[in-house]
């Protein structure tokens, strides 16, 4: 059950966090206290980040968490920038 939440998760395009209570072979007991938090991987600021934390080996690390949590725009690729583009015009249209 836990296996098929996380391939159902996976595959809409949502990640989750701490990966180990969907794992079936080490949350061996689930209980319905445990939080799952759950984020949508559109490869946006928050993503990037829980990405380069939870799955080291497929990013970038030092790139994703020096550009976008560290304030360095330098460091920022072309989609990184265009995105805190986006965040600065759509929080001037909301207020």
């Amino acid at each position: 059950m836990l296996a098929e939440i996380a391939e159902a998760l996976q595959a809409t395009g949502l990640g989750y966090f701490p990966p180990e209570r969907l794992d079936p072979d080490q949350n061996t007991e689930p209980r319905q206290n445990q939080t799952v938090w759950i984020y949508c991987r559109d490869g946006g600021p928050r993503a990037r980040v829980i990405d380069a934390v939870l799955r080291p080996q497929e990013c970038d690390v030092r790139a994703v968490l020096d550009g976008i949590g560290g304030g360095n725009l330098a460091a920022l690729g072309p989609q990184d920038r265009l995105e805190l583009i986006r965040q600065i015009v759509n929080a001037g249209n909301n207020g």
